[in-house]
């Protein structure tokens, strides 16, 4: 019993500390609604927020069947935010696979960074330079103000 109590402490304790995300903690929103497209589980952007890029992310995978994650997180620890990315899209199956038509948003916050990671049936639309692009003018003045929720409505 000692050790259920112990096991459970701790638990309850990383949560609270915002222990580091896994690829196997990132909640996939796909598996509770087949509409939604963001995983916020720090909740460093807004429920309305959240709702408003999912129909817009919704709208156009409707559109022309690209589909788009983004993941918004404080912390991976040390691990390598592109290898995490690739691996995040790849596990949960970002896009469809015949057409290699996925994006994967990520944000870190404790690195201050994010990734684009795109399948390569999108790259001639979305390459690196238009990416790097929709960062530094659409997303980071926001970010800099700490105003993420913005940042990453206009960014998509």
């Amino acid at each position: 019993m000692k050790t259920l109590y112990l096991i459970v402490a701790l638990t309850v304790s990383l949560a609270l500390t915002g222990a580091p995300h896994t690829l196997s903690t990132v909640p996939n929103p796909k598996l509770t609604d087949a509409r939604a497209y963001v995983s916020n589980p720090d909740d460093i952007l807004r429920s309305e927020t959240v709702q408003e890029i999912n129909v817009m992310l919704d709208s156009l995978a409707q559109t022309n069947q690209t589909e788009v994650a983004l993941v918004v997180l404080q912390s991976i620890g040390d691990a390598v935010i592109e290898n995490f990315a690739i691996e995040l899209a790849r596990s949960w199956g970002v896009g469809k696979a015949k057409d290699d038509n996925g994006l994967l948003i990520l944000f870190v916050g404790d690195q201050r960074a994010v990734r684009f990671e795109t399948g390569y049936g999108i790259e001639g639309v979305l390459p690196d330079a238009l990416a790097i692009r929709i960062q530094e003018q659409s997303m980071f003045p926001y970010f800099k103000k700490g105003d993420f929720d913005r940042g990453f409505i206009e960014g998509i």
